[in-house]
């Protein structure tokens, strides 16, 4: 089991809704009693939103896309007012520096997980993950790794969903470095840069250099029969969005096929698990739904229809 953490500073941090609906959002900052050789820093912050009517029904925890601040999560999306409405407590970990789960991450969520399982013991067997973009990925690694692990954490995923998330890291360095050696994306060079040096920082190399690095890393393989850590999400509910706005990208970069998009690979791992037997996997394809403020980009939390999804939630609880 994961060590113990220690609340060194506890704040509200937003308010959202009047009246009976209000909601607020607390910002709380643990220590770990003990020195971690994990890499994994001494305090870490963490989001926490509670369910609008006590007991809680259920923990969600979401995880923010890489880069994005994680109490930005609670503006760009109403997922978590949704999910707490429907009886979730809702963490929102700040882990978003990174495309894959390591050990440093897999403790935190361990910590963060624990502390509330502590407090609300019935929350560790009714656990949602999700996460946008690469916080998808890690979302979905994330969940993996619990049922695969079930011995060691007695905590039960209910259901998992990722928001464009780039679910094969293998496939995400093939593109990159395809791209970059052809030249024929200049606007996505510098990601497919951060891409390739990422990913060779943290499995060694390329795919066909360290492909069990690869196999182990990445929340699904499309090269394996076998789907790689996938297979062990054929009886979890799972659900992926994702808007293939392919028109979109080609303003930028005209190359761009929809092979190149997220959304091959996520409705490739629901295809995969719909044939494993898994009957509650959905792909969800969105058209005209991504934006940021009045910006348009599918690549977003926007494009999940909340009240929906949180009743999805709530239903997969049952």
């Amino acid at each position: 089991m994961p060590p113990k953490i220690t609340v060194i500073c506890t704040a509200a941090l937003l308010l959202w809704g009047v009246g009976a609906a209000a909601q607020t959002v607390h910002k709380h900052v643990f220590s770990r009693p003990t020195p971690s050789l994990d890499g994994l820093p001494a305090k870490r912050t963490v989001y926490q939103l509670d369910p609008v009517a006590a007991p809680a029904r259920g923990l969600l925890v979401l995880l923010p896309g890489r880069g994005e601040p994680a109490n930005n999560v609670f503006r760009a999306t109403s997922l978590a007012r949704q999910a707490a409405q429907q009886g979730f407590a809702v963490l929102v970990p700040v882990l978003n520096d990174r495309k894959y789960l390591d050990t440093a991450s897999t403790h935190f969520l361990d910590d963060a997980i624990s502390r509330l399982v502590q407090q609300y013991p019935l929350l560790g067997r009714r656990l949602v993950l999700g996460g946008f973009s690469a916080g998808g990925q890690l979302a979905f690694a994330y969940a993996e790794k619990l049922v695969r692990d079930s011995t060691q954490h007695p905590w039960r995923v209910r259901a998992v969903l990722g928001v464009d998330p780039p679910l094969d890291l293998a496939d995400h360095w093939e593109r990159a470095e395809y791209h970059l050696a052809t030249q024929d994306c200049p606007a996505s060079r510098a990601s497919d840069q951060n891409t390739l040096r990422e990913l060779t920082q943290a499995l060694g190399g390329s795919p066909t250099q360290f492909p069990a690095a690869y196999l182990s890393q990445t929340a699904f393989s499309r090269s394996d029969p076998a789907g790689g850590n996938a297979r062990w999400l054929r009886r979890v509910p799972v659900r992926l969005y994702c808007e293939p706005d392919l028109a979109f990208w080609q303003q930028d970069c005209p190359a761009l096929q929809l092979a190149d998009l997220n959304a091959d690979g996520a409705a490739a791992l629901i295809t995969f698990l719909q044939k494993q037997g898994n009957t509650r996997a959905q792909y969800i394809k969105t058209t005209g739904k991504g934006f940021v403020g009045k910006r348009r980009m599918p690549h977003s939390w926007s494009i999940v229809d909340t009240t929906d999804c949180a009743e999805w939630m709530r239903r997969c609880l049952d």
